[in-house]
């Protein structure tokens, strides 16, 4: 025992040598075989203007025999039109995609003396059941629809009055309504924007004390979007703290109080345990936050937090959701949760036009604005947005250390 023990060091050394190697084995397949992950990815790799491609046409996910595993992977097929030039340049962007995409098949036929006319097959390959990656390649916006026998569904805070065009010259006022009309309450004239729509696995279960169990993963029942946060507790409350935290990663930067703070939550069971939010401060002072004093539904629930509302605590980091249990209590149970939001008054000018709230980026050296849209937003479609909003056109330098106003979504 005294020898294995010695070996602690070195097999921990080894440990995390293999667990980086697999990270980087793992960082060039698709996690899952997501379309519309795979047309985001498409539409940054093949953009030379010199061919033209109108559609991608997908075949249905299949099963190739990899040594002992069975791999899943799908077929692409991309016509396209256009010179060889531009053609030789689209294959060398697909060679250099961060996630493998493999050229199965190349036609080319000649159009004109300076086109060529063909098509590509392209075939990706997904870990999908062989090992547990974060879900998103890079995060798509989606909007589900819930209507059922129709492609949309009315949003959070939708006005059927407004719909039907009866506001158009009038006036809608809070407060109770004649019936047919439509209240308008005091919420709907805030701003709302999301912290966390735990769409990207960027979070982890950390417990207080070894007597705290549990886990923090992906789950798709959810509130938005495609995934939600799984909260998994078994706990045995004997220690000076009782409290399973899930930490949120780098943290949530918040430079002015909001008004409050929800997150949507959903009960399978009743509980005695405080679910509250932890801040830290610049100096790294902690401040807890009570969301909801127990779990007192089944179901899905919104809850709410106030922040800290005094500005000498600003900017602040949210940094930790936690769920706690009073002292000699033992608990277990599943939470899962959504939707982290954040509500400010309405951001107006002086002529009363709704204005965006704003992010900063500092500028790295090798950064540019194609880049910092691809990693901020997780699609380049927003550069055009960024020069605009700094000034910048096309052919400018970004000198390192300049500040880029950012638009928060």
């Amino acid at each position: 025992m005294d020898d294995t023990l010695k070996k602690k060091d070195s097999i921990k050394k080894e440990w995390e040598m293999l667990h980086r190697e697999k990270d980087e084995i793992l960082k060039n397949y698709f996690p899952v075989l997501d379309q519309s992950q795979i047309i985001y990815l498409l539409n940054d790799l093949i953009k030379d203007d010199k061919v033209k491609i109108s559609d991608f046409n997908f075949d249905n996910p299949a099963e190739e025999a990899m040594g002992e595993m069975a791999v899943q992977n799908m077929s692409i097929s991309v016509p396209y039109i256009g010179s060889y030039d531009g053609t030789m340049n689209i294959i060398k962007s697909l060679g250099a995609s961060p996630r493998r995409i493999v050229i199965d098949n190349l036609s080319m036929d000649r159009e004109s003396d300076s086109d060529l006319t063909g098509s590509m097959t392209l075939k990706v390959y997904s870990l999908e059941g062989i090992a547990e990656t974060d879900p998103e390649v890079i995060p798509v916006k989606t909007a589900n629809g819930s209507g059922e026998g129709s492609l949309f569904a009315t949003y959070d805070g939708y006005s059927a009055l407004a719909s039907s065009g009866g506001s158009a010259g009038g006036a809608i006022s809070s407060g109770s309504n004649a019936a047919g009309s439509t209240a308008i309450n005091d919420s709907d004239y805030t701003k709302v924007y999301s912290l966390h729509d735990f769409e990207i696995r960027n979070y982890s279960f950390v417990p207080s004390n070894e007597f705290i169990k549990g886990n923090a993963e992906p789950s798709t029942i959810k509130k938005s979007g495609k995934y939600s946060l799984r909260f998994e507790y078994n706990m045995f409350a004997v220690g000076e703290e009782n409290r399973a935290y899930i930490d949120l990663g780098s943290g949530i930067d918040l430079k002015f109080p909001p008004d409050s703070i929800s997150m949507w939550v959903n009960a399978f069971g009743y509980s005695p345990g405080v679910l509250g939010l932890r801040f830290r401060t610049q100096d790294g002072q902690d401040i807890d936050v009570v969301a909801s004093n127990g779990i007192s539904w089944l179901g899905w629930s919104e809850v709410e937090a106030v922040p800290p509302q005094d500005l000498d605590l600003y900017p602040l980091k949210l940094t930790h959701i936690y769920f706690e249990l009073p002292f000699g209590r033992d608990d277990i149970g599943v939470l899962i949760i959504d939707k982290l939001q954040a509500f400010y008054p309405v951001n107006e000018d002086s002529k009363g036009n709704n204005q965006p709230i704003y992010d900063f980026y500092v500028v790295k050296p090798g950064d540019t604005v194609t880049d910092i849209s691809r990693q901020i937003y997780g699609t380049v479609a927003y550069k055009n947005e960024i020069m605009a909003n700094n000034s910048l056109s096309a052919g400018d330098m970004l000198t390192v250390g300049k500040i880029l106003v950012l638009v928060r979504r």
